[in-house]
């Protein structure tokens, strides 16, 4: 089945990580649509006096135009680099717009109404959309029900491969399961290992019966129950704990729901996804919608 991303392009030479990441994760290049999308600021404010309207006009209009062939140079190179690794020509697209609400609600908004698979951002290409990271900003966004995932790709390290996935229980984590089997399925190179940490109070019976439920949500997806692995984590921080698994396992992935159920055996998942938004680097971070349309 054709996966449709959005990749993120901004204004200098890092923001491309995306292209390099997915370049390097998908060996299965076939079946895979790519848009490249550049959201340029609005000119900045001249204070001219009122006779100088002309110059002014002028001014912005040299000034857009700057931007666009900037733009244009930069969407053209990722393409390049995408075609050339085995994407299809005809099925990677660029775009150019000018921003209207913020760099951030402009890259939710094309998602969203494009009905893509995922949002992929380059994590140091952020300066371009820096509110996704200011705190309150990136609470709402974590806790908007939007109807994509997003992909963040911290100098992602080129040879990493498979993906770990956490798992509680809850209803994102399972949203984020299905995703992983969506996108990994056609994918033969890649293998899912479902990672859980359990608290003091949870029983195996319990964090077994998470396990079920992303496993099924896998196989349903078309993985192959051969390439799917569960793990037991210990650690008091979970997102630790992740990390740690990632690092040593040298993952290409981590996928995690955007937000967690309370209770035992659960952990917060809304916490943990902050913070391997803040330290993962070398593997990309998944993380799933509030709710999820595959």
């Amino acid at each position: 089945m054709e996966k449709h991303l959005l990749l993120a392009v901004g204004d200098d030479q890092s923001s491309l990580q995306a292209v390099r990441f997915v370049n390097d994760f998908f060996t299965n290049k076939s079946d895979v649509r790519l848009t490249l999308l550049y959201v340029a600021p609005h000119p900045p404010a001249v204070y001219l006096d009122d006779s100088d309207v002309y110059q002014r006009k002028r001014w912005a209009e040299d000034w857009k135009r700057g931007q666009e062939r900037r733009a244009m140079e930069l969407l053209a190179q990722g393409k390049t680099a995408l075609v050339d690794s085995g994407f299809k020509d005809d099925l990677v697209s660029t775009k150019f717009v000018f921003s209207q609400y913020g760099s951030a609600r402009d890259l939710i908004q094309e998602c969203a109404k494009g009905h893509f698979d995922a949002l992929v951002l380059g994590r140091r290409g952020l300066s371009r959309f820096e509110e996704l990271f200011v705190d309150s900003v990136t609470k709402r966004i974590m806790n908007e029900e939007l109807s994509f995932p997003i992909w963040v790709c911290q100098r992602p390290e080129r040879g990493r491969k498979h993906v770990l996935v956490a798992v509680d229980g809850s209803e994102p984590c399972v949203q984020i399961a299905d995703h992983v089997g969506f996108i990994v399925a056609d994918q033969p190179e890649q293998k899912i290992v479902l990672a859980h940490i359990p608290s003091s109070q949870a029983s195996e019976s319990t964090y077994q019966e998470f396990f079920g439920h992303a496993l099924a949500s896998l196989l349903e997806n078309g993985v192959p129950e051969e390439r799917i692995e569960t793990k037991v984590l210990s650690g008091i921080y979970p997102a630790a704990a992740l990390q740690q698994e990632a690092d040593s396992g040298r993952y290409a992935v981590v996928a995690v729901g955007r937000t967690g159920a309370s209770g035992p055996g659960f952990f917060s998942m809304g916490s943990v996804s902050r913070s391997l938004l803040a330290k993962l680097e070398g593997a990309a971070l998944w993380v799933s919608p509030s709710s999820c349309r595959l």
